[in-house]
């Protein structure tokens, strides 16, 4: 029996827990909480994340015709970029790095 649906299921999970906790508290994740600058609009982009991996899940576990099926996949793709978008607009751009010969 194939178990990797476990971990995608628990990274789903975590990934909303940390959108909801940024949306309540304003605190974010510890390895990102130098960069980000705005914190509602990370919380934002991290649950839109979740839930389209949530919606990618759900193709797994419920027997849908291929139409729906491939308007799930679209429907994933579009709501994992649109999440991850907010969460880059979230932070402060990085330093440019320049080559000094």
């Amino acid at each position: 029996m194939d178990y990797s649906w476990v971990a995608a299921l628990l990274a789903t999970v975590v990934v909303a827990a940390l959108g909801v906790v940024t949306l309540t508290t304003g605190r974010v994740a510890p390895w990102v909480r130098g960069r980000i600058v705005r914190p509602a609009l990370w919380g934002s982009g991290a649950l839109l994340f979740a839930a389209g991996m949530a919606t990618g899940l759900s193709t797994r576990f419920f027997d849908v015709s291929l139409g729906l099926g491939d308007g799930l996949a679209v429907a994933t793709l579009v709501q994992i970029l649109a999440g991850g978008l907010l969460q880059h607009r979230a932070q402060r751009p990085r330093p440019a790095t320049t080559n000094a010969s």
